[in-house]
């Protein structure tokens, strides 16, 4: 419910009646909605976070690792405009967001630093290409900008994954 409208708008009794509880269940997981609100996206992240991981073949090829990682990571770009503008708004969600997005980056920084060292990528800071992957991604996570662009998030999350494996590969 709340990614597909938002939290801001949406009050603890349409919720409650959504998962077919009462409200005091749900006052009783967290003592305000705002609280209930991190909880849920947190564990969204994580479950974001575990199939990404899960996507990952560790026999395949480490650009095919990279490419199953981001593209299952991805997922978070599937909110809507309500959802990504009350994140925008609320200082303690961006900052669970925050923190979620510095572990993506911290795994796809160990892909590319596996590919380099297995030569497979170009040595490069894998740092900084990892943050121009997540980054990416991010950013074509808002409706807006997709629209700008005229691409799906599916199209959109291909091209960046091509452009950044084709930057990373090895001559």
């Amino acid at each position: 419910m709340f990614l597909a409208e938002g939290f801001a708008a949406t009050t603890v009794a349409q919720l409650a009646a959504a998962v077919g509880c009462s409200r005091r269940t749900l006052y009783e997981l967290a003592p305000s909605k705002d609280d209930l609100v991190l909880i849920v996206l947190d564990r969204f992240l994580h479950r974001v976070g575990r199939t990404a991981r899960r996507a990952i073949d560790e026999t395949a090829p480490i650009a095919d690792q990279l490419r199953a990682y981001f593209n299952g990571a991805i997922e978070l770009q599937r909110l809507t405009a309500a959802f990504a503008d009350d994140l925008a708004d609320d200082p303690a969600a961006r900052r669970l967001l925050d923190r979620h997005f510095r572990y993506v980056m911290a795994v796809l920084e160990g892909l590319i630093s596996k590919g380099i060292d297995d030569g497979v990528f170009r040595k490069v800071p894998a740092g900084v290409a990892a943050g121009v992957l997540a980054g990416s991604g991010l950013y074509f996570s808002q409706p807006e900008i997709l629209h700008d662009v005229a691409l799906t998030r599916d199209e959109a999350s291909a091209e960046i994954a091509d452009l950044v494996l084709q930057s990373l590969l090895a001559a």
